[in-house]
């Protein structure tokens, strides 16, 4: 029974060096898809202002060929000033200037405040357009470090398996069987210490008769409150 237990000890740190190192391998490759997603996320932003810096540039545009419009129609009806008879057709015309002429200067605003809007929609394109290139510039770097990692983590992995088999091989199928449900369920820890009187696995007390007998290693035997494999250190 000693050297099943000492088996089973062995097998369970060698699962939990496995089990870091897949942890490890996951945050690695989580982190790589949180670049995605960010890029994603700030592409997206640059798109959307994209689309709102078009659709004011289409505004500005048409605002200036309105603004030309109305210039030229200013121009066309102070032209007609020298040829006016009467005084009262005289005032129509003046009136008919002046009332172009207001229209003219709404137009220029709008077409100022069109520009404005512009210039800061385009600085806010390019702050975000800066950002993206600096992520992806920092993304790429990490990404590199992570594909070595990633790397070596599987060379890792891969030894760290090959020994597990080495070792599980060892193990009576149904002693194995059990140890790896109880790994499973119990958070990475199938074989614990008993030790004064406990399951150091739950922190149970164990029956004295019991904890007892564990000096003997005639047989196995199982926490009653967790059912983790139990084992004695007689040092310690």
């Amino acid at each position: 029974m000693h050297e099943k237990m000492n088996l089973l000890r062995e097998l369970q740190e060698i699962d939990q060096e496995v089990s870091a190192i897949e942890s490890t391998r996951a945050g690695y490759q989580q982190e790589l898809v949180g670049f995605d997603k960010e890029i994603s996320r700030i592409e997206a932003m640059v798109e959307e202002l994209d689309l709102d810096l078009d659709t004011l540039q289409k505004d500005e545009s048409q605002l200036q060929q309105e603004l030309l419009k109305e210039q030229d129609n200013i121009t066309k009806v102070e032209a007609r000033l020298p040829e006016i008879q009467t005084q009262k057709e005289y005032v129509a015309v003046l009136k008919e200037i002046d009332l172009a002429k207001k229209a003219n200067k709404e137009i220029e605003e709008q077409v100022l405040n069109k520009q404005q809007e512009i210039e800061t929609l385009d600085g806010d394109r390019k702050e975000k357009q800066a950002e993206l290139s600096a992520f992806v510039e920092n993304a790429d770097a990490r990404r590199s470090e992570l594909d070595a990692l990633l790397s070596d983590s599987e060379k890792e992995l891969t030894t760290r398996k090959g020994a597990r088999d080495a070792v599980a091989g060892d193990v009576p199928s149904s002693l194995l069987r059990k140890y790896q449900n109880l790994f499973k369920r119990r958070a990475g820890l199938a074989v614990a210490m008993a030790r004064n009187g406990a399951c150091l696995g739950c922190n149970m007390q164990l029956p004295p008769q019991q904890f007892n007998s564990l000096y003997r290693q005639s047989d196995l035997q199982t926490c009653p409150h967790c059912n983790r494999l139990l084992y004695i250190d007689p040092e310690v």
